[in-house]
C-alpha cells in the first residue's frame, strides 16, 4: 500500500512539475536569433498571444517572441478609438527600429490578429524611412477589404500574409455592424480577402500580386484545429502547420493524401485533401440522384395531367353514336285466382281446385278448424 502511496505521490509530483514548465520567450539568447512581436485582438481577453507563441514555439522558431500590450480593455472601444491605436502603432514602429538598430540583419515578423492587424499595418507605414522588417501576418483582419497596402507592403523585405474565412462570423456580423478597425464601413478583409482599392496604378496592382499572399481556410483545416472560426488560425496546431514556417523563411506545410496529419482524424480517414474531395464527388453524385428523381416525378405528374386533360376533353365531348338505352321489360303482374287457395294435407302441398264445389273435408274443416281431415 505504502509503495503503490508512493508511485502516486511521484506521479503527481512529475504531472505538477510538468504543468509548472514555462518557457521563456523573451530570453536574451533569443534575442540574436530575431524578433517576433504579437498582437491580440481588441480587448485582449481571449489568450489568442499566447496561443500564437505557444504554437511558434512548437513550430521551431527560437526568436525572441514579443507580446505588445495595446488594448485599452473594450471591445468597442478599442475597435473603434483610431487615434489611439495609431498612436500605440507609432510606438510598436519605434520598438521595431530599435531592435532593428540593436540587432542589424536580424528578422523582424509581425503577426496581429483580428483589430491588432490595423496596428501591424499602421505601424510598418510608420517606420522610418530605409528600415523595413522581414514580413507580417494578418490573422482575421479586421480592415476594410479595400484599405490601401500600398506603404505596408513597401516596408516588408518578403512578403505579408492574410489569413482569411468566409466562415468568420465575428466580422460578417459583429464587425460589419460596428465597422471596421480602420473605420472604412465595407467588409473585413479577414473575411473575403484584401484587393487594391479602386482606381489603384498598375504598379500598386503588381505590388499586391508579388507581394500579398491570401491564405483562406478550407473544410480540411479542420485537422489543425481551425473550424474557420474568428479565433480558429490562432490554434497551436494550426500555428505550427502554417505560421511558423513563414517566419522561418519556408513556405507554410500544406496536409498530403501520403502524409496525412495525425493530431485530429475524421471517422477512421483522415481529412486529407484526397478525403475531401471524395466527400465532394459523394455530395455531387447524391444531388445529380435527386435532381434526376425529381425530373422523373415531374414528368410523371405532367403524364398524369394530359392523361385527365384528355379523358375530361373526351367527357366533354358529344357522343354521336350512343346506343338508345333498352326500356325495362316490365315485371308481369302475379296472377291471383283461387287455383291455389287450397292444400292438399294429405301430401303437404298446394293443388289445383279440381272441382267447383267445396269437398267434404273442406267442408267439414271450415266447420271445425281445430280438427284435421
Amino acid at each position: 500500500m505504502r509503495h503503490v502511496g508512493g508511485v502516486i505521490l511521484a506521479a503527481a509530483l512529475v504531472a505538477g512539475a510538468a504543468g509548472c514548465a514555462h518557457v521563456n520567450y523573451t530570453a536574451d539568447d533569443r534575442y540574436t536569433e530575431g524578433l517576433v512581436v504579437c498582437l491580440s485582438g481588441a480587448g485582449g481577453m481571449m489568450g489568442e498571444t499566447d496561443r500564437v507563441r505557444e504554437g511558434l514555439n512548437a513550430g521551431g522558431v527560437r526568436r525572441a517572441i514579443e507580446v505588445f500590450e495595446w488594448s485599452a480593455g473594450g471591445v468597442l472601444a478599442d475597435q473603434t478609438d483610431v487615434e489611439a491605436n495609431h498612436r500605440k502603432a507609432r510606438r510598436l514602429a519605434r520598438r521595431i527600429e530599435g531592435y532593428i538598430r540593436s540587432h542589424p540583419g536580424r528578422d523582424v515578423h509581425l503577426i496581429g490578429v483580428s483589430a491588432g492587424t490595423g496596428l501591424v499595418v499602421w505601424a510598418l507605414e510608420d517606420l522610418a524611412e530605409g528600415c523595413e522588417a522581414t514580413g507580417a501576418v494578418l490573422v482575421s483582419s479586421s480592415l476594410d477589404t479595400k484599405y490601401d497596402l500600398t506603404r505596408a507592403l513597401g516596408k516588408v523585405s518578403d512578403r505579408l500574409y492574410s489569413f482569411n474565412s468566409v466562415a468568420d462570423t465575428v466580422l460578417s456580423l459583429g464587425v460589419t455592424l460596428a465597422g471596421t478597425v480602420d473605420r472604412g464601413g465595407g467588409l473585413a478583409g479577414g473575411l473575403v480577402g484584401f484587393s487594391p482599392p479602386d482606381g489603384a496604378s498598375e504598379e500598386t496592382k503588381a505590388l499586391y500580386k508579388e507581394k500579398l499572399v491570401e491564405i483562406s481556410w478550407w473544410p480540411g483545416d479542420v485537422v489543425l484545429g481551425h473550424l474557420g472560426n474568428h479565433l480558429g488560425a490562432t490554434n497551436p496546431m494550426y500555428v505550427k502547420a502554417k505560421i511558423a514556417p513563414i517566419v522561418l523563411g519556408e513556405q507554410p506545410a500544406e496536409p498530403s493524401a501520403q502524409e496525412p496529419p495525425t493530431e485530429a482524424v475524421k471517422g477512421k480517414e483522415a481529412m486529407t485533401p484526397a478525403y475531401a474531395e471524395r466527400l465532394e464527388q459523394k455530395r455531387k453524385a447524391e444531388q445529380a440522384k435527386k435532381a434526376a428523381a425529381a425530373k422523373k416525378a415531374k414528368e410523371t405528374a405532367g403524364k398524369e395531367n394530359d392523361r385527365k386533360t384528355e379523358t375530361k376533353k373526351q367527357a366533354d365531348e358529344p357522343k354521336e353514336h350512343a346506343k338508345p338505352k333498352r326500356p325495362r321489360k316490365p315485371k308481369e303482374a302475379v296472377k291471383k285466382d283461387d287455383n291455389n287457395r287450397f292444400f292438399n294435407w294429405h301430401v303437404g302441398r298446394r293443388a289445383p281446385l279440381t272441382q267447383q264445389t267445396p269437398s267434404s273435408d273442406a267442408a267439414r274443416f271450415f266447420r271445425e278448424p281445430r280438427r284435421l281431415p
